[in-house]
């Protein structure tokens, strides 16, 4: 049961590089020139910079909210309200900002609206809730009493650094390595900024050439980057001893300093929400105006995002279900594997995955599907299946294992335990992992672009074609549809699960 629920996973996830590798046997490899490495050197630089500064900020904000923020409430989660927003938004929002500030400010005009740093500052604030996320949840999985006990001997900080923060770690490298690849693997954001990098060659070749083998060939050295660097993030995993005990509450007292860098890592965290809303605001009216223009383009963009989470939500549940599982002794080297095998897919790029899809559906008799938006559908279902599975992976770490044990010994017959039982705790992850990956697949543009049927294109490739033409009021009303999109679906996420905490946690103590 355990092996055809991964090859559920694998097979779908690896299918775009598998096929573009079978169909393109003997063609010409293409030439890594000088200016391609340079490109790729690039993309690598841009990569580097959101990781490590996503991470710098998570290990702050997150302790902030684990010290200052009650455990049991979702107030402690408040900074996931946006993590769905598409990244071209907060690159909306910089510009904004610039422009803003350069009325009153003469000397803001002289920060760069374009190069590097704007792309490593815009893919920081759109990574960063998920970041902030995992440091969160590894946090949470302190052990109280050891901590406690350190705290009687040592310094908080020196407690937290010498002992805690290396807990956190296997789960902060791991996060990171996925910043990584999704951030070179990405084009969207630094064209917007006027900066060429290794996937837009990939793009630019195959638009230019045709010739999918050809892309597929180009991708190898960055695909090759992203495999190494998935493997030095993910291995640290296999000394991770799972689930560590969350004990009692925990209050040390942190020096001024490290208190001012929490506030600083949570405000952080404020300005992540903030600053889109308040930059895209003024624009309310536009949107009004656009809204109906736009609304062909925001019903093919839903469809295709609700037949996308269709799809890959029960095969990602089983994959989550396999991670979620205590590893048994000597056996850690396994749970790596599983671990790798998970996150590979994310080492493909966006654009590539598309691609392959295209490529797939052309030579086989499912061909008559391009003209459909089920064919977008499936490619964001490959493109976003590791994301599925990894969002309900921590949503399964949470549950009540002794509960679930208990149901196993006392069902009467197979399967009570995990339809009365297991999969009632499974809803808030179910949820979850729907609603995130559904507000991942509207603002996609790498697949969606490479995918969408003539005459069906969707509203995120409608903005990153307005946002090069230098529409700006326009783009900014169709950016702040899918800002009010993103919390009204977050806020329906909210009560959800909310509602269901309490109900699911009495139904599932009643039939024990």
């Amino acid at each position: 049961m355990k092996k055809t629920r991964i090859a559920l996973y694998m097979i779908p996830a690896l299918l775009p590089p598998i096929w573009l590798l079978l169909s393109g046997q003997g063609a010409k490899m293409p030439v890594m020139n000088e200016r391609r490495w340079g490109l790729l050197l690039q993309s690598a630089e841009i990569a580097a910079g959101s990781f490590l500064l996503c991470c710098l900020i998570a290990v702050f904000a997150a302790l902030g909210l684990f010290l200052h923020f009650p455990k049991k409430k979702m107030l402690r989660w408040f900074f996931m309200i946006l993590a769905p927003l598409p990244s071209y938004i907060y690159a909306l929002t910089y510009m904004n900002l610039i422009r803003f500030f350069g009325r009153w400010i003469p000397s803001f005009l002289s920060v760069p609206m374009a190069g590097l740093l704007p792309c490593i500052l815009v893919e920081t604030m759109a990574y960063l809730p998920f970041a902030v996320a995992i440091a969160l949840i590894s946090l949470e999985q302190a052990d109280g009493r050891e901590w406690k006990a350190a705290l009687l001997m040592k310094d908080a900080d020196l407690v937290y650094f010498q002992i805690i923060l290396p807990r956190q770690l296997p789960y902060l490298l791991a996060m990171g390595a996925v910043i990584f690849i999704l951030s070179v693997t990405d084009y969207s954001i630094p064209s917007l900024f006027q900066v060429n990098v290794y996937a837009m060659e990939i793009f630019s070749d195959y638009s230019a050439m045709g010739n999918s083998a050809c892309s597929l060939q180009l991708a190898i050295p960055m695909m090759a980057i992203s495999v190494a660097v998935l493997l030095l993030g993910v291995f640290p995993l296999r000394n991770v001893k799972r689930p560590m005990a969350a004990g009692e509450e925990v209050h040390p007292n942190h020096s001024p300093l490290m208190k001012g860098l929490c506030y600083l890592g949570v405000g952080i965290l404020f300005l992540q929400i903030l600053l889109p809303i308040l930059s895209l605001l003024p624009f309310i009216k536009e949107m009004a105006a656009e809204f109906v223009p736009a609304w062909e383009e925001m019903f093919h963009s839903m469809v295709t995002g609700i037949l996308a989470v269709i799809l890959l939500t029960p095969i990602g549940a089983g994959m989550a279900l396999i991670l979620s599982e205590r590893p048994e002794k000597g056996k850690n080297n396994y749970a790596v594997i599983l671990w790798i095998l998970t996150l590979l897919p994310l080492s493909i790029p966006g654009v590539l995955s598309g691609i392959g899809v295209l490529k797939f559906f052309s030579d086989t008799p499912l061909a008559f599907l391009r003209n459909h938006l089920a064919m977008p559908a499936i490619g964001m279902a490959i493109r976003y299946l590791p994301f599925s599975a990894l969002i309900q992976f921590g949503c399964y770490m949470r549950m009540d294992r002794d509960k679930i044990l208990a149901a196993r010994l006392l069902e009467s017959r197979k399967g009570q335990a995990f339809f009365r039982v297991k999969l009632p705790m499974m809803y808030p992850g179910l949820c979850i992992s729907a609603i995130v990956v559904f507000l991942l697949t509207l603002g996609d543009v790498g697949c969606a672009l490479m995918l969408m049927p003539p005459g069906k294109e969707p509203l995120s490739v409608k903005i990153y074609n307005y946002l090069h033409y230098g529409a700006s009021e326009t783009v900014a009303g169709f950016c702040l549809l899918q800002v009010i999109c993103c919390l009204l679906c977050m806020s329906l996420l909210y009560f959800a699960v909310k509602g269901h905490g309490h109900a699911g946690s009495k139904a599932s103590d009643k039939t024990i």
